[in-house]
């Protein structure tokens, strides 16, 4: 009787690190997409979900240009878009500003607190102010935001799937070449239990290429 054993092991490999760095980016940009598709679905019931929508939006904006950031992780570039048209490359640019005026910070153009009090007259008589409120006016992140991002992602993931696909391909023929032993010998990566100060530690840097 033949046994078989069938099991998924971690490549540790430096030349796994690109395509890794690659797959966290489509997961990135997927991640996004579905925020962004939730946002489109609140925005449709017609019920008052603005803030859930705001959410989203802010969360899929942020899931988007954790791609286009500096960091450990190989990412993509302004420069990687310069083959979509003029609409979504405004589009970048535009949700970026956002992400770093908006989004990111409580100070920005886009939103202003102050204060407020009711002033109360009759027949030319004037009363005394006898309370204070708290006043608002921002930009309010909606499904359009939503629909502009979703169809960014749509064009940015061909390209970042074009790109893991050539990486596999590479990737493979390099495993191949190995002995059988080198990668059987692997396991399943186990991810361990994150601790409290885990979260002040930083992963290398990682060059681009």
């Amino acid at each position: 009787m033949t046994v078989a054993n069938t099991r998924a092991v971690k490549v540790e490999l430096a030349e796994a690190a690109r395509l890794a760095d690659l797959y966290g980016v489509s997961l990135d940009l997927r991640a996004a997409a579905s925020f962004c598709l939730r946002a489109i679905t609140f925005d449709d019931e017609r019920r008052d979900y603005s803030d859930v929508v705001e959410g989203l939006v802010a969360a899929a904006v942020v899931r988007y240009f954790r791609c286009f950031a500096g960091g450990p992780r190989l990412g993509l570039l302004r420069d990687d878009l310069k083959h979509l048209d003029g609409k979504d490359l405004a589009a970048h640019d535009y949700l970026k500003a956002l992400r770093d005026k908006f989004v990111a910070h409580s100070v920005n153009p886009f939103e202003e607190t102050f204060v407020t009090v009711t002033a109360r007259e009759s027949d030319g008589v004037l009363f005394p102010i006898e309370s204070v409120h708290p006043g608002q006016s921002r930009v309010i992140l909606s499904s359009n935001e939503a629909r502009a991002l979703a169809h960014l992602i749509s064009n940015v993931l061909r390209l970042v799937d074009e790109r893991i696909d050539a990486e596999e391909k590479r990737l493979l023929k390099t495993i191949q070449a190995l002995p059988l032993e080198t990668i059987h010998a692997g396991d399943l990566h186990t991810p361990r239990v994150l601790k409290d100060e885990d979260v002040f530690k930083t992963r290398p840097q990682t060059r681009r290429q």
